[in-house]
């Protein structure tokens, strides 16, 4: 299996502690291609699609969770429409296992979505985030840095060249929001209370967690390809964790 590329996911992934895989989805498609979609989810997630105004929002999430529910539903060997989510006290979703195959390992999840771009994180027993983020040229990046990055972030994205520091605060906003969900601690877990790698041409890394000296050991971080104008990262709470990148097929 290769990892360091995109390959089309063709079959079931592999399950393993030891590999957390990255699933990248499509979301420019027509209504009839992915409105079907809806009858893979439960009666709450379609009276959640119908509650969003505008069809972006509604198109992402039904393609989202949708494809969500066909890649657990694959693991777990039952229909996509017979899995059900319920929610932390913070808010992160976690499938309900009630009448789930015990032998299948627990899988943990975590999705995001930016423009045209959604990510599904899959890891087996070891928390996992992931974001992802069109980029946005008119954004007061330097501004919200200060505000809202560890110092020592904020000063080195300032010190980058003038070309890099887009990149490199969308790199750290990535990171960092990727950290936060895989934590699970929504925002009780200030940004400024650790520190990621900042320079867009270094490897992802989690630096520093204020008052956990060995937390930065724990992880692997990662940052993704995947185009000119996003920028994503994943996070598995597993050392040397290796990273496979599947593309979901269009039909």
């Amino acid at each position: 299996m290769k990892f360091s590329t995109w390959q089309p996911l063709n079959n079931g992934l592999e399950l393993s502690p030891e590999i957390a895989h990255v699933i990248r989805i499509r979301l420019d498609l027509a209504r009839e291609q992915w409105s079907p979609l809806i009858e893979l989810l439960s009666d709450e997630e379609r009276a959640r699609a119908t509650r969003f105004r505008f069809d972006d929002p509604r198109r992402q999430f039904v393609i989202c969770r949708a494809t969500l529910k066909q890649i657990l539903g694959t693991a777990y060997g039952v229909a996509p429409n017979a899995l059900s989510f319920q929610y932390g006290s913070r808010g992160k979703p976690e499938l309900s296992l009630q009448d789930l195959n015990s032998s299948v390992p627990q899988i943990e999840f975590n999705v995001s979505h930016s423009g045209t771009i959604g990510l599904i994180a899959i890891s087996v027993g070891a928390p996992v985030g992931i974001d992802v983020e069109e980029f946005d040229p008119t954004v007061k990046f330097l501004q919200l840095a200060e505000r809202f990055f560890a110092p020592l972030e904020a000063s080195e994205l300032k010190s980058l060249p003038p070309e890099k520091q887009l990149h490199g605060f969308y790199r750290c906003w990535t990171c960092k929001e990727a950290y936060i969900k895989a934590k699970g601690d929504g925002l009780s877990l200030s940004l400024s209370s650790f520190c990621v790698a900042i320079d867009p041409d270094q490897p992802a890394s989690l630096c520093h967690v204020d008052g956990q000296p060995d937390e930065p050991i724990q992880w692997t971080t990662q940052s993704l390809n995947i185009g000119e104008n996003h920028a994503a990262a994943v996070m598995v709470r597993r050392p040397d964790c290796r990273i496979a990148l599947w593309d979901w097929p269009v039909t």
